[in-house]
C-alpha cells in the first residue's frame, strides 16, 4: 500500500490550517501521516494542532521552528522529515478535494514510471467559496484542460507553462529528498522547483479533474509589497531555453505577462537597473508609451521607501 506523507508549511494561520488538515483527514484514501512545519512566533498554532491530534485517526507530527526557517527551508525540513514513499505539499490556506489522494495514487499504480501527478484546482475566496468562472479561466491559463491530460506535455513544457502546480501534487519521496527547494529563489521557490523537475525530465501526469482548492487571499505572498515572485519567475523564464514550438510560445507568453509586475517588484527591491532592463526588453518596450507604461517609468524614476525620508 502506498504511504503518503502530506506536508503542510504554516505561518500564523491557525484557523485556515484547521481547514487544511480537516480536508486531509477527509480523504477517501487516508494519508500515512501529516507533518506540519510551523514558522509562527507564538504558540497559538501549537495549541490548535494539539486539539486536532486528539480527534485524528492519522498520525500528525508537529514541528515548531524556533527560530523561523522561512518558506524554502521550512519546506526542505518537511521533505527530510517525510516517512512516506509519496509526498504531497499542501499550503496552509488551501484544501484538498476528498478523492485527491485516491485519484493521484491510482495514477502511480497504473504507471509506476510517473514521478509526479496532479489535477485541476478550484479558485476559492477568503471565505472558502468556489469561484466557478475564475476556476475555469485559471485552469485554462495553466493548460489544465482535457487537451493536455496525461503526459500530453513533456516534463519541461509542463513545468515551463506552470501546468505543474505550486502545491497539491503527489511526488515520489526519493525525488524531493535529493531535489529540494532553492533557498536563493525567493518567493518563486515553488515555481523554480517545478522548473528544475521539468529540466531533469521527471515524468509528469496531469489528471483532468478538480482535486484541490486554491485560495486567492489578499494576504498571500503575491500581494505583498516585498514579494519578488514575478521578478524571480521572469529571471528564470528569460534564461530558459525552449526546446519545442510549444515551449517557445509559452515562454514568450509568460515573459509578456510577467514583465509589468517584474518591473514593479524590481523597483520595490531596490533593483532599478534591472527594472530598466525589463522596461526596454522585447517583452515590454512596445508598451512604454501606454498609460500603464508611463506610470511604470515614473515609478522607476520617483519611487522611494517612505522610511528613507526620516533617515539621517
Amino acid at each position: 500500500m502506498t504511504k503518503v506523507s502530506i506536508l503542510i508549511p504554516t505561518y500564523k494561520r491557525p484557523d485556515l490550517l484547521v481547514e487544511a488538515v480537516k480536508s486531509c483527514l477527509a480523504q477517501t484514501y487516508p494519508p500515512y501521516e501529516l507533518v506540519i512545519g510551523d514558522d509562527s512566533p507564538d504558540e497559538i498554532t501549537a495549541q490548535v494542532v494539539d486539539e486536532l491530534k486528539k480527534e485524528s485517526p492519522i498520525t500528525i507530527r508537529y514541528i515548531h521552528n524556533k527560530p523561523s526557517l522561512k518558506q524554502a527551508r521550512n519546506v526542505n525540513m518537511l521533505f527530510n522529515e517525510a516517512k512516506g514513499d509519496k509526498v504531497m505539499i499542501l499550503h496552509d490556506d488551501d484544501l484538498l478535494m476528498p478523492e485527491s489522494l485516491e485519484t493521484l495514487v491510482n495514477v502511480f499504480e497504473r504507471d509506476p514510471s510517473v514521478s509526479v501527478a496532479f489535477g485541476k484546482q478550484y479558485i476559492i475566496t477568503d471565505t472558502g467559496e468556489i469561484d466557478p468562472e475564475s476556476s475555469i479561466t485559471f485552469n485554462q491559463d495553466f493548460y489544465r484542460i482535457e487537451k493536455f491530460e496525461g503526459t500530453a506535455l513533456s516534463p519541461f513544457e509542463s513545468a515551463l507553462c506552470q501546468q505543474f502546480p505550486n502545491n497539491g501534487y503527489l511526488i515520489k519521496a526519493d525525488i524531493i529528498k535529493k531535489m529540494q527547494w532553492n533557498t536563493d529563489a525567493g518567493d518563486a521557490c515553488d515555481y523554480e522547483f517545478g522548473y528544475r523537475l521539468g529540466l531533469a525530465g521527471y515524468k509528469m501526469y496531469f489528471v483532468n479533474k478538480f482535486l484541490g482548492k486554491y485560495r486567492l487571499s489578499a494576504g498571500s505572498i503575491s500581494h505583498s509589497k516585498t514579494s519578488d515572485c514575478a521578478y524571480q519567475a521572469y529571471h528564470i523564464l528569460s534564461n530558459s531555453k525552449p526546446n519545442s514550438p510549444f515551449s517557445e510560445e509559452v515562454r514568450a507568453k509568460r515573459l509578456y505577462e510577467r514583465a509589468p509586475i517584474a518591473i514593479t517588484e524590481a523597483v520595490n527591491l531596490g533593483k532599478r537597473g534591472k527594472a530598466v532592463e525589463i522596461l526596454f526588453s522585447e517583452w515590454y518596450r512596445k508598451r512604454i508609451l501606454s498609460l500603464q507604461g508611463l506610470k511604470r517609468v515614473l515609478y522607476i524614476l520617483f519611487y522611494f521607501e517612505p522610511k528613507k525620508l526620516f533617515r539621517a
